[in-house]
Order: C-alpha cells, then sequence, then structure tokens
C-alpha cells in the first residue's frame, strides 16, 4: 500500500497516489482528494439549479 502524502485540505482523507490542486476561487490551501476535487467542479461549474439535473 502506498504511503499517505498527506490529508485532503477539505475533508481530511489521506492522499496517496493522485492530490490534485484546488482552483485559487476555492479559497484553499494545500492539496485535495479527488472526491473533494469532482465536488468542488461541480459547485463551481454548474449552475444551482441544474445540479440536481446533473446528479440522476
Amino acid at each position: 500500500m502506498a504511503k499517505p502524502a498527506g490529508k485532503c485540505a477539505s475533508c481530511g482523507a489521506d492522499l496517496t497516489t493522485f492530490k490534485y490542486k484546488p482552483m485559487p476561487e476555492w479559497n484553499m490551501q494545500g492539496p485535495i482528494c479527488g472526491s473533494c476535487y469532482s465536488r468542488k467542479l461541480t459547485e463551481h461549474y454548474i449552475a444551482p439549479d441544474r445540479r440536481e439535473v446533473t446528479k440522476k
């Protein structure tokens, strides 16, 4: 198993293979995990009234 490379700046999960750099607009310091990156992209790019439609 890979050695953790730190913690996610958003949820605190161990980072192993993949680390993502948050966008400056998110006002986050440090790398984030893939789950948080996907969630933040959805929040940032998809209009609030369309979010429920894209989850199906």
